[in-house]
């Protein structure tokens, strides 16, 4: 008896051994694959972007990119609770010591949009997933619901907010720029009855002390200066409403959320549905982001990463040198923007004009209003380019002034390294330019004479490689500058 219950208890271990990887497979096989993502329509984006689609510019940029951090919304949520009795300075140096995305730190300044976000979670992780994946359709449906707003005249200029339309764009900007006042509204009301809300979607009671302003009601105003000196405040942030991104400190800025479905793919469902008629499209309306823009200009933010360290145009790198994107404007991909406006993946912003990369431009085209600098380009020799003057490529184009690899212009020429433009007209290499124009590299010009190469000229002064030239003085004819300034 005893052998055979050995025997038993043997057989029943060796069964169990077997049974163990069986169960092991078959665990495996019971986990839940990652949830794919489902392209939505015109309707369906309408329905996800309502809850935004009437707030300033720079928030929806800040919103579009913070909601795909979904945990990290819900964790600065909860901190900004547990310390809104500290001063807003005090807040802004908190939260700039955490590890979020500049857009979730940028989030703070607006407790009521953050505690949306993360009241209602679902909505917010699919707005996020949307948005990485198809930020194209969901640029245009933000723009899609604010043309349905301002045909109804629930969207109209008021003493918080100015509604500006710009070749067919509608943008909201504050009538001031160091108080911002978010605008509260039923997102299942103000457009109309039939719209349905988004399942789940819960509307939090306003703030206290709004203001009803025609259809919209506004908080009271939030400082938000204290917050502009860390870099991910609110005038850091812009829409590229044409290339379906969000500017960062003027350069494309692209979540890099593990989270997010398809990470690292961004742009890869851009469906291009509001480009054409139909449900959720409102009648008139012109698409401004095309099927596959979003995707380039990731492209192209990914190449100037990989030129600049690693940083600057992703999320979790550094914060790009230059000033913050201007109120409420900016400029998409390819296209060019007037002053006030920042400037658009690859190309510079000018009164009027763009200069395509590599090549300069005279008197009028590539000197935005502030500073603007090409997507991946910095102003070279260590310098940027202020006030009317631009760099990009390491050749220099301005009206007025401009500084390229190792030279400066005074008297409102210009010298790059091999090529310049000004008042409209260049020098080629090997040639000298009389009176106004600038010479190219190694030559110079002086009032009705030519130059040759290496010479330095008087009236004007251009300065050639490596050489400066200070208006009202200059070497005489057939003497060369030599590699010094000229006092």
């Amino acid at each position: 008896m005893k052998s055979r219950s050995r025997i038993s208890l043997v057989m029943t271990l060796m069964l169990s051994l077997l049974l163990i990887p069986a169960a092991q497979l078959d665990l495996y096989a019971q986990a839940p694959a990652p949830a794919a993502y489902v392209d939505l329509d015109a309707v369906q984006l309408d329905q996800l972007v309502a809850p935004i689609a009437l707030d300033p510019d720079s928030l929806v940029a800040q919103i579009l990119t913070g909601s795909t951090y979904p945990d990290q919304v819900a964790a600065a949520d909860t901190w900004l609770n547990q310390n809104m009795g500290l001063p807003p300075d005090q807040r802004a140096a908190g939260a700039n010591n955490m590890s979020w995305d500049p857009a979730v730190k940028g989030l703070t300044e607006f407790p009521s949009v953050l505690d949306n976000l993360a009241k209602n979670t679902a909505w917010a992780s699919q707005l996020g997933n949307a948005y990485y994946n198809q930020p194209g359709d969901v640029m245009n449906a933000v723009q899609a619901m604010r043309l349905q707003a301002q045909q109804s005249n629930v969207l109209v200029t008021t003493t918080q907010q100015r509604v500006v339309v710009d070749a067919g764009l509608i943008e909201i900007v504050p009538v001031n720029p160091v108080v911002i006042c978010v605008p509260y509204y039923n997102p299942w009301q103000v457009w109309g009855t039939l719209f349905v809300a988004y399942p789940g979607f819960v509307v939090l009671p306003p703030p206290p002390g709004i203001v009803w302003a025609a259809g919209l009601a506004f908080d009271p105003g939030i400082p938000v200066g204290v917050y502009a000196g860390f870099g991910w405040g609110f005038g850091a942030w812009a829409p590229a409403w044409g290339g379906g991104t969000v500017f960062f400190n003027n350069s494309t800025y692209i979540s890099n959320s593990m989270t997010v479905v398809n990470h690292g793919y961004f742009g890869g469902h851009d469906r291009g549905v509001f480009e054409h008629g139909g449900r959720g499209v409102p009648g008139g309306f012109h698409a401004a982001a095309h099927a596959g823009a979003a995707r380039a200009a990731a492209g192209r933010a990914n190449a100037s990463r990989g030129m600049n360290g690693g940083h600057s145009a992703f999320g979790g790198g550094k914060p790009s040198a230059g000033r913050p994107a201007s109120t409420g404007r900016s400029a998409s991909a390819g296209r060019s923007a007037s002053a006030g406006r920042s400037a658009s993946a690859g190309r510079s912003a000018s009164a009027g004009r763009s200069a395509s990369a590599g090549r300069t431009a005279s008197a009028g085209r590539t000197a935005s209003a502030g500073r603007s600098a090409s997507a991946g380009h910095s102003a070279s020799a260590g310098r940027s380019a202020s006030a009317g003057r631009s760099a990009s490529a390491g050749r220099s184009a301005s009206a007025g002034r401009s500084a390229s690899a190792g030279h400066s212009a005074s008297a409102g020429r210009s010298a790059s390294a091999g090529h310049s433009a000004s008042a409209g007209r260049s020098a080629s290499a090997g040639h000298s330019a009389s009176a106004g124009r600038s010479a190219s590299a190694g030559h110079s010009a002086s009032a009705g004479r030519s130059a040759s190469a290496g010479r330095s000229a008087s009236a004007g002064h251009s300065a050639s490689a490596g050489h400066s030239a200070s208006a009202g003085r200059s070497a005489s004819a057939g003497h060369s500058s030599g590699g010094h300034r000229g006092k």
